[in-house]
């Protein structure tokens, strides 16, 4: 993977990073123009600066009590060339007024979803300034409104300029790709599909137009292939459909095998194509989900797009990265939240084999006051994911909202209490719509009242996702009542999944009282031993709930909330606990760290529990390196070895060959801590280990409030 040196440059007010001079790396979609990528910034429309798209005007301060909400200014400029011409934007946040040359083209409200611009007719000889005002402020006509995540600003996704010929495939009706290929009917035996494109004639004369549809293997050889001759009336435009069968599929299989196949559209001079995957799957109340005819348990991570020094605007080698860390976990369910991420996520689900639920940022709010442009923005921003994201194999799920609840909506504040009997009404309207855009796919919602609010058991939806915190926001120290609530909700609302579970976790933060039940005032301690017993009792659980969907850990990676003031306090022996105010504004329940440098002890517990191409062997609570003298301790390991054996300074002196516990994956060891430095290791028959050094130190213990 190639490296890049990222210089860092600050505006005046520390709102601005920039990405230097570089190269754009999504090159590996086929797009008929460039990458825009050079911009110039202002905050204020007068003070400009040099950046790199995608860029984020919150990557410094939205680690931060409070971050810019307001507009800032990106401008390039583009050459008059040949004609028609897009702009394609793939995510301007929260809102964007785009100008040519001074003239205003499109306004666009909603932040993660592409949009496009119609350049044509409109571009004057030599350079064009092309101008867009972004926002990210406050407004009740546009989702989301509240939430528990940053709404940052920026060009935080690429941006493209698109050159067409005079008779050219259009993004209008079918997206960033341009077609869409349908799978509708696939089994193990045949494929039928369905591909669909648009031609527009800019040619000024009517034309006959050739159309070359090839159906390719992962070889890149073609195994299906059609042509037909296409009327485009001047001016006017022509949608194309083949419908093809595919006899004996290879069938996208997951994380086994996500066998990818390429439709490929050829129009006169124009083309495009994209990665497609044939599979067929299920639901089921009881047995869970079922992919290509057999049991297929989706157990997972949510994530949010986001990363220390840049926020929401990730480039390709941070995506490689990140998916790298989640192809560790082995984790083959994604719920990408609680938005739809960039494309290019999406295209690696597709090549890992992860299976994914993405959602539009319907989130917290639907007050007695809402307007009726709040509704119009939700349908919106559901049609263009839908219409962008159609093509990928690995999206099974789309999501209609997160969290409509009784907290995000409140009398005398933004749209009023919440309205329960509306949010019913508008979801099985939102469900009927999304279900025309898109037959192929489940359609559900995320709760988090155990569907205890009015009318709530009258949602319609295929699926019931629930948020459980048990032992975090409420039940503190108690993990085990998550399978009750989850049994209660698949036996009245149906089809179930567990799509937030978790607690904070500090891994500075160590205590070797971790049963005790304890949580301060100020909410500052986010013990990371806690959060290994909270787990531990979550895995267990989930290990023996079949008839869970998905299940989805709230989340994979550390991320800013201005909000949050907690999990502040630092201790490495137990007993001293220093204030650190950069763990603040952030929401710790990650299994890895905002600036992914330190995972967590519970990432390796489900690493172990979930990758089964690699052994693991990992000493939990190794970052706390002092303990009381001649103490009796337990030692948890994760690990997936057939057996353990345990070493104290150099002698062993235990071992086993079963956990005695669901998951089959942790391991409790009784040990002995002397009166010196003492040394444990961890080591499996294979050689795999792990070791903890501990020294002695009196007088530990939590300190008082």
């Amino acid at each position: 993977m190639k490296r890049y040196l990222f210089p860092l440059l600050l505006s005046v007010l520390l709102l601005v990073t920039s990405c230097g001079s570089r190269k754009a790396a999504w090159t590996d979609r086929e797009v008929p123009g460039k990458a825009l990528v050079e911009w110039s910034f202002s905050l204020d429309g007068e003070s400009w600066e040099k950046v790199s798209i995608p860029h984020s005007y919150n990557a410094i301060d939205g680690h931060s009590k409070s971050y810019y909400r307001g507009t800032a200014h990106y401008k390039t400029r583009i050459p008059k060339a040949k004609e028609p011409r897009y702009l394609l934007f793939e995510g301007a946040a929260q809102g964007a007024q785009v100008y040519l040359n001074g003239e205003l083209l499109k306004e666009h409200s909603g932040a993660y979803t592409p949009f496009w611009v119609d350049l044509t007719g409109k571009l004057t000889k030599g350079q064009n300034e092309v101008e867009v005002i972004c926002e990210n402020t406050e407004r009740l006509d546009r989702i989301p409104l509240t939430s528990d995540f940053n709404k940052n600003g920026g060009l935080h996704n690429p941006v493209w300029l698109l050159e067409c010929p005079p008779v050219y495939l259009s993004p209008d009706a079918f997206g960033l790709y341009r077609l869409h290929v349908s799978p509708v009917e696939v089994s193990d035996e045949k494929a039928l599909g369905k591909a669909e494109t648009r031609i527009c004639n800019a040619s000024g004369a009517d034309a006959s137009v050739k159309v070359e549809w090839t159906l390719s293997n992962a070889e890149g050889e073609a195994v299906l292939s059609h042509s037909e001759t296409v009327s485009v009336a001047a001016a006017s435009s022509a949608d194309v459909v083949w419908d093809f069968t595919l006899e004996n599929p290879h069938l996208w299989n997951g994380i086994p095998d996500p066998y990818l196949y390429t439709v490929s559209v050829k129009a006169g001079k124009d083309k495009a194509r994209t990665e497609v995957g044939f599979r067929y799957f299920a639901m089921d109340r009881v047995k869970g989900f079922q992919l290509n005819g057999k049991s297929y348990p989706l157990r997972g991570v949510s994530m949010h797009q986001d990363k220390d020094g840049k926020a929401t605007a990730l480039w390709q080698e941070d995506y490689d990265a990140d998916y790298e860390m989640v192809r560790e976990l082995g984790a083959n369910f994604l719920r990408l939240a609680h938005y739809p991420h960039n494309d290019y996520a999406f295209r690696l689900c597709d090549r890992m084999g992860i299976i994914v639920q993405t959602e539009i940022p319907w989130v917290n709010n639907c007050g007695v006051d809402a307007p009726e442009a709040y509704f119009q923005n939700i349908y919106q921003q559901m049609q263009e994911m839908v219409t962008s994201l159609y093509n990928h194999p690995s999206i099974c799920f789309w999501g209609m909202w997160n969290e409509l609840d009784s907290w995000g909506n409140r009398p005398g504040v933004l749209q009023g209490a919440l309205d329960a009997r509306r949010v019913v009404d508008e979801t099985a309207k939102l469900y009927d719509f999304t279900k025309q855009l898109d037959p192929y796919r489940f359609v559900g919602l995320t709760d988090d009242s155990m569907f205890q609010r009015d009318y709530y058991t009258e949602l319609k939806a295929d699926y019931y996702s629930e948020n459980r915190y048990h032992g975090w926001y409420y039940n503190y120290g108690e993990f085990w009542g998550l399978a009750d609530d989850m049994e209660w909700i698949q036996q009245n609302m149906g089809v179930t999944n567990l799509s937030e579970y978790g607690v904070g976790i500090n891994p500075y933060c160590h205590t070797w009282n971790p049963g005790e039940v304890y949580r301060d005032p100020t909410d500052s301690l986010h013990i990371e031993e806690y959060g290994n017993l909270a787990h531990e009792a979550f895995a267990q659980q989930i290990a023996q709930a079949p008839y869970l969907n998905f299940t989805s850990i709230w989340v994979m990676f550390d991320f800013a909330v201005a909000n949050r003031e907690e999990g502040f306090l630092d201790s490495d022996n137990g007993f001293t606990f220093i204030f650190n105010d950069k763990r603040k504004y952030t929401n710790d329940k990650g299994l890895v760290t905002r600036d992914r440098k330190v995972k967590k002890d519970v990432f390796y517990l489900y690493k172990a529990w979930w990758n089964k191409e690699e052994e693991t062997v990992h000493i939990a609570n190794k970052r706390l390196k002092y303990c009381p003298p001649s103490q009796d301790l337990q030692l948890t390991v994760y690990s997936n070895a057939p057996s353990l054996s345990v070493i104290c300074n150099g002698q062993k002196i235990r071992g086993a060959a079963v956990t005695g516990e669901p998951t089959g994956v942790i391991w409790k060891f009784p040990v002995r801590m002397g009166m010196e430095k003492t040394t444990f290791r961890v080591e499996s028959p294979g050689g795999t280990f792990d070791e903890i050094t501990l020294e002695p130190v009196s007088n530990i213990s939590l300190p008082s409030f």
